[in-house]
């Protein structure tokens, strides 16, 4: 299992893309178009039975093939190489023995207190403690054993404030869009999470709180938002996931339409 770099998400080391946010997997595209030459390799010997010159027309098309396949497989290659390497440049990001001591050290310091606060309920004094001591932005949670809750947590914070200027009249429709999305991955299923149990009957809380306010807002009923989230996702041979490019369309068409 390899880690998605765009969304965490743990995807299998053979898919050619990110079955949760879409993301290309370099290593995986470059397994299935290996697999596409192995295959075309055993079709060249099939045709060993055919007669010479209809041998030589399959070959000449075989070879086409090949190299407009070879043509794509470069093409894909460069644009991920290019695409990685100004990340990297942009971000001066280097992943090295000393930067992975460092967040050992940082986790060691860090995520006792992170851990106290969790006990408290303090959610937000976490959310404050680890700014405060990560002023590089450089240091990740991905190790503590709440980093999925806390996720979920942020994302209840921001349908929340978001709710609350569209209760106080100050909002716009950009406004309205950002808080419905926010509401849709709120409620999103995420398989790739783990959250204890207590933690699985606060985000059901969560989630039922925005659903209400939601409608009582913007009228928009649980069995509309239910509609509109099947609409935001998108199938491919992993199962269907909330994609965000098709949310964001459908849910600004919805609120154009619910305005006329």
């Amino acid at each position: 299992m390899l880690y998605c770099e765009n969304c965490n998400a743990p995807i299998p080391e053979e898919s050619a893309k990110c079955p949760y946010c879409g993301a290309f997997n370099a290593s995986g595209g470059e397994r299935q178009y290996m697999e596409q030459l192995y295959d075309l390799k055993e079709d060249v010997e099939e045709i060993s039975e055919v007669p010479k010159r209809e041998y030589r027309r399959e070959m000449g098309k075989i070879g086409r093939m090949l190299f407009r396949t070879f043509l794509v497989f470069v093409g894909l290659a460069a644009v991920c190489g290019a695409v990685v390497y100004l990340f990297h440049r942009s971000t001066d990001y280097e992943i090295s023995a000393e930067e992975m001591k460092a967040q050992t050290e940082w986790e060691r310091e860090v995520f006792p207190k992170l851990d106290a606060l969790y006990e408290e309920g303090d959610y937000e004094g976490v959310i404050d403690y680890v700014y405060a001591h990560d002023e590089e932005g450089m240091r990740s949670l991905s190790h503590w054993e709440h980093n999925d809750f806390l996720d979920e947590y942020m994302r209840y914070q921001s349908c929340m404030r978001a709710l609350e200027r569209i209760a106080s009249g100050d909002y716009d429709e950009d406004d309205e869009i950002s808080c419905m999305i926010d509401v849709l991955f709120l409620i999103q299923e995420k398989d790739y999470h783990v959250y204890t149990e207590a933690e699985e009957t606060q985000i059901a809380d969560y989630r039922r709180e925005v659903k209400e306010l939601l409608d009582r807002e913007l009228g928009v009923s649980e069995e509309e938002l239910t509609t509109l989230y099947e609409a935001c996702c998108v199938e491919d041979e992993y199962g269907a996931y909330l994609h965000y490019d098709t949310a964001r369309k459908k849910v600004r068409q919805y609120v154009k339409d619910r305005v006329k």
